[in-house]
């Protein structure tokens, strides 16, 4: 379609009234083909003005057959490209256009390309009117909204350039990326206007969706719309995907990185554009991964190149502080998810020497990752930024290294002695994880929903180590424990959040968790006076005649976690410290073994090893961790 421009203005009616980038096309030079012979027959004879007029059409004839051709088959067939010429597939055969983000059958088999085009893009056109214009929120307010947004959200997703995204460019460039924002920036700064701005954005989304339209903005507002999704809400596994397949329709997924050569011909303006559309695709990479890692689904997106250049984009001269964190939030990534594919169920070794030494150097690679992006932040004390980086990282590294813990915990066996140091890991990564939450309370309001199903999965992974492990374990770190999750679910409950806020959900998730461990800690200490009334130690039926050694059993569990919980000198004296307490292990494990397992049945309900019982949990205290892989 033609650009229609009006005198004066930059940008065309038709582009404006769709938000779309105005493209205006030179005249094209050079001979046409067909038009050799009507030259050569002009200097045969001299010209009449009935011939010059003839001759004009037949030129103009051979032009648009020339373009109806090449519309038809592939603008770049015609273009002396020889890759493109070489090409007998169907992107390279057919309508270039239809095989590249406008994929139909009516533009594949068209003729006469500009008609249909015209009449079916306008009649699928959404609306363009925004949420200003259509009465739902004054001027003064969606500015207050929309800055409200920049400043105070969009740091924790990393998705708008502040130099680039001003009030007035994104209204005019979106009307649903301007919905979305003011939606969301209402459900933390105004829930009176949330509902009625969230509908709206919806029904622009599918509008939207119907009409197959694509652009940067418009992948951009629907992941707005996921990062502070209602609780209820259960798309973000599916939108995301829709949003993915819509950008790789645009090509983003053969985006290259740009030399400083290639920045010197641009424009800032045009720099920040371009910027923007790679911000973008960053974005959905880590999106994508982290979404597989939380729901065990695979991912979409692959590493390449331009990915793996998320080091040199961050130091452009017109990089904002939010890049920095998108950069190691894509570095993080890449160091890492390829680790899961070799530590997951289906590995292929089962030796516990070599899954160790694995985890010990992707956790030193997390730990140096981590100490180069917090000293970008070192001055940043009112950024959420230094948060984010550790709480990420912590995240991973607890997930790391409850992988080797699958095959164990849970088990008749437990044979937890050969994998203390994995147990040890994720536990003190869980804990730091809540302690994190409270030491950066201030960020917990804003965050979005993610940062919520991490903080969950770390208490549910608590509670699974205090009702599988053996008992002398737990008896060790069982008060710090409900202490550290009970002091967290303070911190969310502290926050006032409304009752449908994710802040106001958490805590009540994290204090009913800890609440129903305590019933059935209460239940089982009750069966066990009655068993053994001389016992008096809650969780501990073990008949002390039967074990002879067990105060030095508790000596030595009492060295192995000091040692435990300071830097490990080297494997092999944590080694050595797992063979010292081997004997004394496997003996108290087979009595306990023996006297709980009347009760072994109840306590497997609430250990939750199936996926769908931590739904249920999580759905019964209002709270949706979009089927979250929790812990299997």
């Amino acid at each position: 379609m033609r650009c229609r421009p009006l005198h004066g203005d930059t940008k065309c009616e038709r582009c404006s009234h769709k938000a779309l980038d105005c493209v205006f096309q030179e005249h094209r030079r050079g001979r046409k083909p067909g038009t050799r012979q009507i030259a050569s027959l002009a200097k045969r004879r001299p010209s009449t003005g009935r011939d010059e007029n003839k001759m004009q059409e037949t030129a103009a004839t051979h032009e648009n057959e020339s373009d109806t051709l090449a519309k038809v088959i592939s603008p770049d067939a015609c273009s002396g490209q020889p890759t493109q010429q070489a090409s007998l597939q169907p992107s390279g055969l057919l309508n270039r256009e239809a095989m590249k983000g406008k994929f139909s059958l009516l533009r594949i088999l068209s003729t006469d390309n500009d008609k249909p085009q015209i009449v079916m893009e306008e009649a699928l056109a959404p609306p363009t009117q925004d949420a200003v214009r259509a009465g739902l929120v004054s001027q003064s307010i969606a500015e207050f909204l929309f800055d409200s947004f920049i400043k105070i959200l969009n740091p924790y997703i990393s998705q708008l350039d502040p130099g680039h995204h001003t009030f007035s460019y994104v209204r005019q460039r979106s009307s649903f990326l301007l919905s979305s924002i003011l939606a969301a920036s209402a459900k933390m700064f105004n829930p009176a206007l949330y509902k009625p701005l969230r509908d709206y954005a919806e029904d622009m989304f599918v509008q939207n969706f119907r009409s197959g339209n694509k652009s940067t903005e418009i992948a951009q507002a629907v992941l707005i719309l996921t990062y502070w999704k209602d609780p209820e809400d259960t798309r973000s596994w599916v939108t995301l995907g829709y949003v993915i397949r819509m950008c790789i329709d645009l090509g983003w997924h053969k985006l290259r990185p740009r030399s400083a050569q290639d920045r010197e011909h641009l424009t800032e303006t045009q720099r920040r554009e371009a910027r923007n559309v790679e911000r973008t695709w960053f974005v959905l990479f880590v999106y994508d991964r982290s979404m597989s890692l939380q729901t065990g689904k695979p991912w979409m997106i692959e590493r390449n190149g331009f990915l793996e250049s998320i080091e040199s984009w961050c130091k452009d001269s017109i990089a904002t502080e939010s890049d920095i964190l998108l950069g190691a939030l894509v570095t993080l990534r890449l160091l890492t998810s390829e680790v899961f594919r070799l530590l997951g169920p289906h590995r292929q070794t089962n030796s516990f020497q070599s899954t160790s030494s694995l985890l010990t150097i992707i956790s030193n690679r997390i730990e140096e990752w981590e100490n180069k992006w917090l000293h970008l932040y070192q001055n940043a004390s009112e950024s959420c930024h230094p948060f984010l980086i550790r709480f990420y990282g912590t995240h991973l590294r607890l997930q790391l290294y409850s992988l080797p813990l699958q095959e164990v915990l849970g088990s008749s066996q437990h044979d937890i002695t050969y994998n203390l140091e994995s147990l040890w890991s994720s536990y003190s990564s869980a804990i730091e994880m809540l302690k994190l939450v409270s030491h950066f309370s201030q960020f917990l309001y804003f965050a979005q929903d993610s940062i919520h199903v991490m903080t969950a999965y770390a208490a549910a992974f608590l509670i699974k180590i205090l009702m599988s492990a053996p008992r002398l374990i737990v008896s060790e770190i069982e008060s710090v424990t409900i202490e550290t999750i009970r002091t967290a679910a303070a911190v969310f409950s502290q926050q006032s959040a409304p009752n449908d806020s994710s802040c106001f959900l958490q805590s009540r998730f994290l204090s009913k968790i800890t609440s129903d461990y305590d019933d059935i800690r209460q239940r089982n200490t009750e069966k066990q006076s009655s068993l053994n009334p001389r016992s008096s130690t809650p969780y501990c039926d073990v008949n002390t005649s039967t074990v002879d050694n067990s105060t030095d059993a508790e000596g030595t569990f009492d060295t192995l976690y000091q040692e435990s919980a300071a830097p490990y000198e080297s494997n092999e004296t944590f080694q050595q410290l797992c063979t010292s307490a081997n004997t004394t292990i496997q003996r108290l494990e087979n009595v306990n073994r023996e006297s709980r397992a009347p009760n072994l049945a109840e306590k497997i309900d609430f250990i939750l090893a199936d996926n769908d019982v931590w739904t249920n949990a999580l759905a019964s205290a209002g709270f949706n961790a979009q089927d979250v892989f929790l812990f299997s």
